[in-house]
Parts: structure tokens; C-alpha cells; sequence
């Protein structure tokens, strides 16, 4: 019975739902109407239209940009151009630079610069001026950071170089860092000896003023450490502070007129040296060097487009001088050159020069002597690496190649003690003079052999009856490198062999020095 009911509920459920699928088969299905063809063309043409728009914005902003760089590379070209027709007008009418180390702090500072041009057709000019780019890069960040002005406000500029000598002598010397003869007789002082110093170092100063009578005003003043002599710790080691040379100058377009602590005009150049930068190399071996208050007046005279005539007039005074414990006394000595100079390129010149010196020296006792020098120089290129340099002289009582302010006693001969009003007092005549090969093997390598010789006459200096220490004659003969590591680091290493002859005999000694400079 259960199962009856249970098969007639099952029934009655399919026949309901075979019912409801037949109604809903019946009933019509609303269906969407289908779209229009001309409404999905609109569509699709609206579609277009709005990408082309896009694209179009988007090539619109390229081509700006586009354009934009390219007036920009123009610019930098045209600016590139003036640069480069500036710098060929400036090479093209450049007469002479002056390079350190061969000159002093003040004109380095002003030509910028032990700053070497080569030739314009040298490879090596794209390294140089990428190194004097990163210089430049470094000083106008140091520039922005801080800068040196004095109280009148026009600019100072602040250089140098920090030199460290190490040096070896195989026989002793009064000056054991950087001797200038043979010693004559050292007993009781050991024969070799060995050492290392920095009192060599230079600090320079170079001042720019206004404008006065049409003329541009510059300063400059140069220190070393070399103040104290003798072998003691204080002397050797730390040395006090010393003043080289200071003046002013005014330089209108062709003249120019000195003022101050400079060299005699009559001895322009110096052998390159980082052993002997305290005096310049060959010092009392033929190089007139001393520094001495005096005026100098030049003037450039043209000649053609890369030649001119320099003329140069001047007064010196003595400068402490003294003669067998005396001063020597005086008036002022007069001097003048004359010199052809032509310019080769951009960093060399081809210059012979002549001039003179002249003046009296007092004594006591009414005692008077002439003193006066004459001499030449000249400086030869000799093909693209080659530079041939020196200078000669003869005189008469000529200290110039001594120490301002020392015993000028070398170069008289007395004929008894000066105080004696019965001693005759006789300048010592004297010719010498230096000669330097300049080898340059690389941009930053050079090497330089150089001879040098200061012979006084025999006969005036057996007339002085005070002792037999006088030399008859002396020569150095000397062969350094100078590596330029950076731009502003130096490495040299020189022998030097001094031959000096006295009454008692030749004396010998060979000097070695290790240099490591850096210039700031």
C-alpha cells in the first residue's frame, strides 16, 4: 500500500512538471531587437577618429621634443665654434708664455703654469686639456667653497709647491742639502753623509690692483724656508721662513716698469732643477742669479707678427754685502739689456739677449773699486723636443752669482787686513757661464742635462794674502728627469758632480737627490 501511494505521488509530480515545460515552450520569448547597421559604423568611425586624434598628439609631442634638442645642439655648436675661432685667434697671436718650473710663482700664477699648451697639431693635446679640464673642475668647486681677498678687496691668488729633497753627498759640505762646490778641507767631518729636508717649499702670493695711468697693477711676493743656515736641527730640519722676492708692477700694452726683490735683468733664466730651487741650480758655476732691490723698465718694441725687440733699463743697489767682516758701501749700479725674441708656436720661443752691469764700490779709507759685468743669453729650440739654454759673462768684483747679504770676500783680493789704510783692495776679474740640453721625451717627461763653470783669473786671486781657501775655478756638471705624474705632482731624481780647484788641489764630490713636489 505504501508503495502504491508513494509510485502515484511520483506520478502526479512528473505529469505537473511535463505541464509547466509545455506552458513556458508556448509562451512567445521577447527577444532584443538587433542593432542597426548604420548605428555600429558611427561606432566604429568614432573609434578611428579617436585613435588617429592620439596618434596625431603624440607625433605632435615628439616632434616638439625633436625640435627643441636640436635648436639646443645648435646653440652648443655655435657657442663650440666662437670657442674654437677665439682660441685660434689667441694661439694665432701669441707671442710668448712663460712655464713652470723655469720661472718664478708670479709668472706660473700669470700664464698658468709649470699649465703647458702643446702644439695645436700635437696628439697630446686632447690629454693635456682634459687633465686642465679637471683642474679647472676642481678649483671652481674649491672657488665656490671659499676664496682668498684682501681688505681692498681686489683678488689675491695663493700657489706653491711642497718640495721634499732627499739627498746623498760622497763628500761633506757647508751646504749639505744642495751644495754648490767641493768642499776645500773637512778633517774632522765625515766624508759621505746623507739627509732630508722640505725647506725648499714655496709659498707665493700674486696680487692684482686697479688700473693706474693706464696701466694694469699687479704684486707678488715668493717665500721659501730657507732662513736659517748651518747643520743644526733647527737650521737642517725646520728652517724659518724667508722672503725670495716681492715687487710691483705696471704693465701698459708695450712697457712695463718693476718695482722691488727681483733678479738682475742681465740673468733672465735658470736651469730646471727640483734639487736646487733654495738659489737656482749652478749657483757660483756661471749662474747670476741674485735676487736685489732694484727698478726695472721694459719695453717691447714689435717687429713683425711673432718677433719683437725687448729693451730693459735699470738701477740695483748693493745688498749687505760685506768684505773681510766690513760692509761694502756704494751707490747705485746701473743696468740694461737688449734682447731679440721670436715666437715659434704657441710654447716655444726662439730669444738672444746681451746686457751689463756697472758701479762703484766704497771702502774705507777713501777706497774705491769698479765693479761691472757683461753678459749674453740665449734660448734655441732645436726641432720639436729639443731646447737649448744658457747664459756667459765676464767681469770684474761680480757677486751676482753669490747670496745677497753674505762675505763677498771671493771676489777681491787684499793685500793685508782692511783695516789696515795701507791694504790694497783689487776686484777679481772673472768669466763664466751655463749651458742646458732640455730633452723633452714625453708630455709629462722631461730631462735635462746641464754644465755650468765660474773660472776667476789666476793672478788676481794669488794677490789676496788671506788664505788659500779661495777657489781658482769651479764646474758642476749635473743630469736630472722631471716626471710629472699629475698635473700637479712632480717626481725628479738628479746627480750632480762638483769639481772644485784650490791652491792645495782639486776637491770632488757627487750629489744625489730624490725630489717629490707637489704644486698647489
Amino acid at each position: 500500500m505504501r508503495k502504491l501511494i508513494t509510485r502515484l505521488v511520483a506520478g502526479l509530480f512528473f505529469i505537473a512538471l511535463f505541464q509547466a515545460l509545455a506552458q513556458a515552450n508556448d509562451t512567445p520569448r521577447k527577444r532584443k531587437p538587433p542593432a542597426p547597421a548604420q548605428t555600429k559604423a558611427e561606432e566604429n568611425l568614432a573609434d578611428m577618429v579617436r585613435r588617429a586624434e592620439l596618434a596625431a598628439e603624440a607625433a605632435q609631442t615628439e616632434a616638439r621634443r625633436a625640435r627643441e634638442q636640436t635648436e639646443a645642439m645648435q646653440q652648443q655648436l655655435l657657442q663650440l665654434t666662437k670657442e674654437l675661432a677665439a682660441l685660434r685667434q689667441s694661439l694665432a697671436g701669441s707671442t710668448s708664455i712663460e712655464i713652470l718650473p723655469r720661472t718664478t710663482i708670479r709668472d706660473a700664477v700669470e700664464a698658468n703654469p709649470q699649465s703647458t699648451l702643446p702644439n695645436p697639431q700635437s696628439p697630446d693635446r686632447l690629454t693635456v686639456l682634459e687633465e686642465q679640464v679637471e683642474i679647472n673642475a676642481a678649483q671652481i668647486r674649491e672657488h665656490a667653497q671659499t676664496k682668498v681677498e684682501s681688505d681692498s678687496r681686489f683678488r689675491v691668488k695663493l700657489s706653491g709647491m711642497v718640495l721634499m729633497n732627499t739627498y746623498l753627498n760622497t763628500a761633506d759640505s757647508s751646504i749639505r742639502s744642495t751644495p754648490t762646490r767641493a768642499p776645500a778641507d773637512w778633517p774632522a767631518s765625515p766624508r759621505k753623509n746623507m739627509g732630508a729636508n722640505l725647506r725648499q717649499s714655496i709659498i707665493g702670493l700674486a696680487m692684482e690692483g686697479p688700473r693706474a695711468a693706464g696701466a694694469r697693477v699687479s704684486a707678488e711676493a715668493e717665500f721659501d724656508f730657507y732662513g736659517t743656515n748651518g747643520d743644526s736641527y733647527q737650521g737642517n730640519v725646520l728652517g724659518n721662513l724667508r722672503l725670495r722676492t716681492a715687487s710691483t708692477r705696471l704693465d701698459w700694452e708695450r712697457t712695463s716698469l718693476t718695482v722691488g726683490l727681483r733678479p738682475a735683468m742681465i740673468s733672465p733664466l735658470n736651469p730646471s732643477s727640483l734639487a736646487s730651487v733654495w738659489y737656482p741650480a749652478l749657483s757660483r758655476a756661471g749662474n747670476l742669479w741674485q735676487w736685489r732691490p732694484q727698478i726695472i723698465l721694459e719695453h717691447r718694441a714689435p717687429l713683425r707678427e711673432t718677433s719683437e725687440l725687448v729693451l730693459q733699463g735699470g738701477l740695483l743697489t748693493p745688498f749687505g754685502e760685506t768684505l773681510d767682516g766690513s760692509v761694502i758701501e756704494g751707490g747705485l749700479s746701473y743696468q740694461g739689456r737688449i734682447a731679440f725674441r721670436h715666437s715659434l708656436d704657441v710654447d716655444r720661443k726662439l730669444e738672444f739677449g746681451v746686457g751689463g752691469q756697472a758701479g762703484n764700490r766704497s771702502f774705507t779709507f777713501d777706497r774705491k773699486e769698479t765693479a761691472y759685468v757683461i753678459s749674453s743669453d740665449w734660448q734655441i729650440p732645436l726641432a720639436s723636443r729639443f731646447e737649448l739654454s744658457g747664459e756667459a759673462y765676464f767681469g770684474k768684483a761680480n757677486d751676482l752669482g753669490e747670496q745677497s747679504g753674505v762675505r763677498a770676500d771671493n771676489y777681491y783680493a787684499l793685500s793685508g787686513p782692511i783695516v789696515n789704510s795701507a791694504t790694497t783692495i783689487r776686484g777679481v776679474h772673472a768669466f763664466g757661464g751655463w749651458a742646458q740640453l732640455n730633452i723633452k721625451a714625453r708630455r709629462d717627461l722631461d730631462f735635462n742635462l746641464a754644465f755650468g763653470v765660474e773660472d776667476p783669473r789666476n793672478r788676481d786671486v794669488f794677490a789676496d794674502q788671506r788664505n788659500l781657501t779661495n777657489p781658482f775655478r769651479n764646474q758642476v756638471t749635473s743630469g736630472n728627469f722631471i716626471y710629472q705624474l699629475r698635473p700637479n705632482v712632480l717626481f725628479s731624481l738628479e746627480y750632480r758632480r762638483l769639481l772644485t780647484d784650490y791652491a792645495a788641489g782639486r776637491k770632488r764630490n757627487g750629489h744625489y737627490n730624490l725630489a717629490i713636489g707637489y704644486l698647489f
